[in-house]
Formats: structure tokens, C-alpha cells, sequence
């Protein structure tokens, strides 16, 4: 059972790389290349996101995507309720309809408290800490000459701000 479909996740990706990309504009063609799909899908994806007010769209010759507001302010539930119809394992979760048996079911209540704890810890997460914890995993895949390499480019980065 896969309560999180591929277009979520695709979405998950493309905001992440949104977010560690400073928020600024980004193609569809360059997003797809980044999280490793097809324009297509991505293109897709980014309309639904759009239309969710996660990501802002930008026409024109220098156009593109970013974020609709800062990183701190997109919960990993915007993203998947603006990329996929249901999470609910169960449909009676979401409507007292669908299942004639609601009433006496032995289960359903379990599946309303394991959907509602899920609905809660999906608002508190937010895609500032995502990109803080990703960041964090990718140097620690670094082998050591390329993490001395990423060490010398923040600290070039630093000396340009300062």
C-alpha cells in the first residue's frame, strides 16, 4: 500500500530543489534534470503547485517557477494535498458514505486517529527543515575530497557576502 503516490514524491523533489536553490526562478527543463524525470511529468506536477499557491509561475523569455512563499511557510501536507486526491488508507475516513458499515466497523476508528495523527505531523513539517535535513544527508555521502571541495565553496561564498 503506497499512501504517498510518484507525483507526490516527484513534487516533494522539485520544491526541495526550489528551496535549496536560494528561491529562485527555475525552468521546468531544469527542474526535470535536477530531480531526474521527464519534462513532462514535472511540467504537470509544477501546474498543480502552482494552482495549490505552493509555487508562483513566471512567463516570458526569463520565466520560470519559484516559491508562492518562504520555505518555513510550505508544510509537507500543502504539497501532497496540492499533488494527489487522498491519503486516507481507508476511504471511510474521509466520508461517513462510503462504507454502509461505518457504524458498527471495528476498525474505522483506528483509521481515523492513524489518518488525523498523520494530517498533524504532515503540517508540522515543513520544507525548511526537509532542506536542512537533505542538505545534511547529501554531505554526508561526500567522499572526503569532494566534502573538503564543498567546504571551500561555502567559505568563498561567505567571503563574497561579507
Amino acid at each position: 500500500m503506497s499512501v504517498v503516490t510518484q507525483q507526490s514524491n516527484l513534487a516533494i523533489r522539485c520544491i526541495l530543489f526550489l528551496v535549496e536553490h536560494g528561491g529562485r526562478l527555475a525552468t521546468k527543463t531544469e527542474m526535470a534534470k535536477a530531480v531526474d524525470a521527464r519534462v513532462p511529468s514535472v511540467a504537470k506536477i509544477l501546474q498543480f503547485l502552482v494552482h495549490a499557491k505552493v509555487l508562483v509561475s513566471v512567463r516570458g523569455r526569463h520565466g520560470g517557477f519559484s516559491l508562492a512563499r518562504e520555505p518555513s511557510a510550505i508544510s509537507l501536507l500543502d504539497v501532497l494535498l496540492a499533488s494527489q486526491d487522498s491519503f486516507a488508507f481507508q476511504p471511510c475516513v474521509l466520508s461517513l458514505k462510503a462504507c454502509p458499515q461505518q457504524n458498527t466497523c471495528p476498525t474505522r476508528q483506528i483509521w481515523t486517529s492513524i489518518y488525523e495523527d498523520t494530517i498533524k505531523e504532515l503540517t508540522q513539517v515543513t520544507f525548511d527543515k526537509l532542506s536542512r535535513d537533505h542538505q545534511c544527508r547529501q554531505l554526508a555521502t561526500l567522499r572526503p575530497l569532494e566534502w573538503q571541495e564543498s567546504q571551500a565553496v561555502n567559505r568563498d561564498a561567505i567571503a563574497i557576502s561579507a
